[in-house]
């Protein structure tokens, strides 16, 4: 398997347009020669105040797939949201 040689990619949080749900979208490099990078996408559900609170599923994908995905949703209304600040909120 080809190593990755960018790792620019999609990475962080986007909401759906109802609250319900977000997803995130990580990557972490591999110290495997023949993998790269890990890029995963999970899905959260979302409590009524904004927070991810409910891991609902995980997929392993291509950086290309990653891109993809995060294109699809910012195109379905889809936004990019920080986690972190709403964990404080």
């Amino acid at each position: 398997m080809p190593k990755v040689e960018n790792l620019e990619a999609p990475k962080g949080w986007l909401i759906d347009p109802r609250n319900k749900w977000a997803i995130h979208f990580d990557f972490k490099n591999v110290s495997n020669e023949n993998i790269a990078a890990d890029f995963t996408i999970d899905m959260w559900g979302v409590a009524p105040k904004g927070k991810p609170m409910k891991f609902k599923s995980r997929r392993k994908v291509t950086r290309q797939d990653s891109e993809k995905t995060w294109h699809q949703l910012i195109e379905a209304n889809w936004v990019e949201f920080n986690c972190e600040k709403s964990k404080t909120a």
